[in-house]
């Protein structure tokens, strides 16, 4: 056994030294021989300011720089930061600045020596296929943290984002602006007319704002831009130089709208005898989505009858914990500016998390949420509202002095769900009348080196029928206060933390649920520190964490500790899937930036962690090491070890006592192609196990191909498997089982089985006109067999039935009573009186999503969606996995298809 915990460290060194003698370069002559570069770090000369000029004339944006603006020399020194740190940049690249009371105004001449070699790939906005970029980046508020970016291809293409923490991107703002480009015998041209109206600033007369110009050259893989950033150093927007020279503009007082109207036709597989569904099924809406300044740094967004359905789908995925599946964002009224709204992690340039998750105390999906309440009692049918009705949303973000604020506030609909039994209908509410709300602050000192924020979230029910009062709360507050420091004046290294508290209140029914559910446990029967009060009408707690990180050089530091109190809740607006913890971590590596024969760069980091729950009990820790690199072929691989001791799991039993768990170790691998070739792959694998003998592994691949400029095909295949003996079963009640504090906590084996495919093809005609298609078929197979109990708590000891203790089990389906519990019990043989029925939980999912989604953008902020779902999904042959079989059995499933056509038609007033 002993040998075996070496297993993934050799591994680990072995692809150390495999990585250290190299890998050929394959492709480099393609793409560029970025090797033969030999340039004179002495010659660079960097500006510290940019001047802006007054436009006296018209600007046609044709991407041909014939205008008079443009004539007179630009501004060209730029500074290789990739891959010759410090270095002139191999192509020379000219810009300008200019600006009338409307628009920014900026242009590029980027020279070439190889016009033919300029890579122009077609995509579609914000997706930043591989190709030539220019990006231009403007800090309006000149606080060395936040600045927009937007960024222009050869082709056309645009992408635009916000950066915040002094360099971390958030692409999912789309401002309506305009550029064109075009490629000629010197090499590439870019135009940008940008609208004041799409920028917050300052109200002043003389605007002092910082700017980048960033140059990127595809097959040298070279970053140039107006800034020198050493190797391992920190900071990016904080070394902008300033853009000088415009004075004079005000606030554009003009409000943006966008209507919509939405036309959905559904084909679905329905009871022909359902009374609530047509098939097919019609429906349209229409709504007004509006952007108005409050000032030249203050704007509102608010929309009416809002359009929060999303374009793509989620993929499908099989949870057998006990917590709730977390879903990324993708509403455009959501995403945008959302960054305004994140608690707790500004501050560092690196986070590392060892089984704790910092709290996201606004999860957006809450708001227009399915429905919560299930239906009580029997139906015949039912028409259950899919997702909760937002009446009216509105948010305010923007910038007053040196702190930035965000407000949000919606209102979602009392929801129905129409049911008929025998013949009669009635109706049942299944998610009442609700508010919610978020204010954000956050004020930045000292040049973005100090930072204190402020955040509020607040959610109100109209409680006003019985079954919603007994299983909703009706109010629920969090507030929080987070921030950060450097501790150098270079930033070397830099503090930062936050503390948040909650408070809820409901019946005395719904705040016991509360108390029970996996996300606090507090009917745990061995845990003295927690206290179930079936009384109660409110609950209370905290959450608070303090961590330190070394910012920059080559040795990496990182250690963090942080306490969650067992009442602490943020699910109404948030998302969070445990309390009741103490946490603690420590990671130091080194990092090894300057280029060599082989590498481009490595990195080794070694970590370890403890977890308590609060009254002292040890219920996770480890130590882990993790191997990054980059060859000089531009391959990567990444891996890491980890090994946990044996230690306690209290949520094992899903609010029973603790039981204990085995040592385990695991080891995980990933390998990726140089992105910038025709064909890119990645391959990963992963393979854990305890000394319990549980064993889990899995793997996938990953194939792009890029056959011409404007398409790109993409499957990724992936399988993996679990086999273990201490999947939960079930729960029952049983007085005599005095070891267990009067339960009998039923575990099974489980072999677990599943593969899917992920497939995506985009297809770009122009860069406003794109298809996309996604595809994921999965199986998922779960066998459970050879139940048993927990023989006694804090343990990890198993009393298996029909094999301990003189205990029976036996496949008696009883059809009339309980069909569904086909196993028939007997714990104890010599006490035959307490035999109990057992769930039968083998499962076969298969699930088939498809997605495709034709984009038009007919103008600037205007859009024209067609969109294609199809869900397929079968159950049959439950616990048995067969490719072949399951398979067809998918495509023979009959499907639910939605047509829709969406119009956004943007207009200013």
């Amino acid at each position: 056994m002993a040998a075996k915990k070496f297993v993934p460290v050799v591994f680990l060194m072995a692809l150390w030294f495999v990585g250290s003698l190299g890998l050929p370069a394959s492709g480099q002559t393609e793409l560029g021989d970025e090797s033969s570069w030999d340039c004179d770090p002495a010659l660079v000369s960097l500006a510290t300011q940019i001047r802006a000029v007054r436009l006296q004339g018209d600007v046609k944006l044709d991407g041909l720089l014939t205008d008079t603006a443009w004539r007179q020399p630009g501004e060209d020194r730029l500074i290789q930061n990739d891959p010759d740190n410090g270095c002139v940049p191999r192509n020379r690249t000219e810009f300008w600045v200019a600006y009338d009371d409307n628009a920014l105004y900026l242009a590029a001449r980027m020279y070439d020596s190889a016009p033919d070699s300029i890579s122009a790939r077609l995509g579609r906005r914000d997706s930043g296929p591989s190709s030539d970029w220019i990006i231009i980046n403007l800090d309006t508020f000149n606080d060395d943290r936040n600045a927009y970016s937007f960024l222009i291809n050869p082709a056309g293409v645009l992408g635009d984002a916000k950066l915040y923490n002094d360099g971390w991107s958030d692409n999912s703002w789309d401002g309506v602006w305009e550029a064109a480009t075009s490629i000629d015998e010197l090499g590439w041209v870019a135009e940008v007319r940008i609208p004041f109206s799409q920028l917050k600033f300052p109200d002043s007369d003389e605007q002092v704002w910082g700017i980048n110009f960033s140059r990127q050259i595809l097959r040298y893989n070279e970053e140039s831009e107006i800034f020198y950033r050493p190797r391992g150093s920190s900071g990016y927007g904080s070394r902008f130089p300033d853009l000088v020279g415009i004075s004079g503009i005000k606030s554009q007082s003009r409000i943006e709208l966008r209507p919509y109207a939405l036309g959905k036709a559904e084909a679905r597989d329905v009871d022909p005898d359902d009374p609530f569904t047509d098939n097919p099924q019609f429906s349209g809406n229409i709504g007004l989505d509006m952007k108005a300044p409050l000032s030249s740094n203050l704007t509102m967004n608010a929309t009416v009858n809002p359009d929060f359905g999303q374009v793509e789908v989620d993929p499908a995925v099989v949870n057998l914990s006990a917590y709730e599946t977390f879903y990324q964002e993708r509403r455009p009224f959501f995403v945008e500016d959302a960054n305004i709204f994140l608690f707790g992690r500004e501050g560092h340039n690196s986070n590392w998390n060892f089984n704790w998750n910092d709290p996201n105390v606004f999860y957006s999906r809450r708001v227009g949420r399915a429905p919560q309440l299930g239906i009580s009692g029997d139906y015949d049918y039912v028409d259950m509202p899919q997702f909760t009705t937002i009446l009216g949303a509105a948010k305010i973000s923007g910038k007053v002095g040196n702190t930035s604020v965000g407000a949000f506030s919606a209102v979602t609909a009392r929801e129905k769900a129409h049911i008929e039994l025998d013949g009669s209908r009635f109706d049942q509410v299944v998610e009442p009348l609700s508010n919610y709300s978020v204010i954000r602050t956050k004020t930045t000192r000292d040049e973005g080196l100090k930072g204190l924020g402020f955040m509020v979230t607040h959610t109100a029910r109209n409680l006003d029928d019985p079954v919603s009062q007994t299983e909703l709360d009706r109010r629920a507050m969090t507030g929080g206060i987070d921030g950060w420091t450097n501790l150098d004046a270079d930033g070397v290294w830099a503090l930062k933390g936050y503390v948040s508290g909650s408070h809820l209140t409901g019946s005395k029914e719904a705040i016991n649920s509360l108390q029970t559910s996996s996300r606090h446990y507090f009917q745990r029967p061995d845990a003295d520190h927690l206290d179930l009060d079936p009384e109660a009408t409110s609950m209370d707690g905290w959450r608070g964490r303090l961590a330190l990180n070394k910012q920059s050089g080559n040795w990496r530091f990182n250690t963090a500790a942080g306490y969650s109190s067992p009442g602490y809740d943020i699910n109404d607006l948030g998302y969070m899937y445990r309390t009741d913890m103490i946490n603690t971590s420590l990671t130091s590596g080194y990092s090894w930036r300057e280029p060599n024969r082989f590498f481009r760069n490595q990195t080794i980091i070694c970590a370890n962690y403890w977890t308590w729950d609060t009254g002292g009990l040890i219920d996770g820790g480890g130590y882990g090491a993790w191997y990054f690199a980059q060859f000089a072929n531009y391959w990567n691989v990444n891996s890491h070890v980890f090994f946990n001791p044996e230690a306690n799991s209290p949520r094992s039993t899903r609010g029973g006592p603790n039981m204990r768990t085995s040592a385990s170790r695991e080891l995980a691998v990933n390998l990726s192609t140089d992105y910038r070739k025709r064909w890119v792959a990645s391959t990963d694998f992963f393979i854990s196990g305890d000394d319990a003998g549980n064993r889990n592994a899995g793997g996938g691949l990953s194939l792009e191909f890029k056959p011409a400029s404007s398409l790109s095909m993409e499957v990724g295949p992936r399988y993996s498997w679990q086999k273990g003996d201490d999947q939960y079963h079930d729960t029952i009640a049983d007085p005599s089982m005095v070891s267990t504090f009067g339960n009998r906590y039923v575990f099974s084996d489980l072999d677990y089985r599943q593969i899917s495919v992920e497939s995506r093809i985009d297809w770009t005609f122009t860069p406003k006109l794109t298809l996309q298609a996604y595809m994921q078929p999965l199986i998922a197979t779960g066998d459970y067999s050879r139940p048993k109990e927990l023989a006694a708590a804090g343990t990890r000891e198993f009393s298996i039935y029909g094999q301990d203790n003189g205990s029976t089990v036996v496949l008696q389906p009883d059809e009339e009573d309980n069909p569904d519990q086909p196993w028939l019990v007997t714990p104890d043989g010599s006490d035959p009186t307490n035999t109990f029925r057992l769930a039968d939980r083998d499962f076969n999912i298969k699930s088939l999503k498809v997605n495709m989604v034709l984009r038009w953008e007919y103008g600037a902020g205007s859009t024209f969606y067609f969109v294609w779902t199809q869900d397929r999904a079968n159950f049959d042959n439950p616990g048995s996995f067969d490719i072949g079989r399951d398979s067809r059995s998918l495509l023979e499933a009959p499907g639910d298809n939605i047509f829709m056509m969406k119009l956004s038609h943007y207009f200013s007033l």
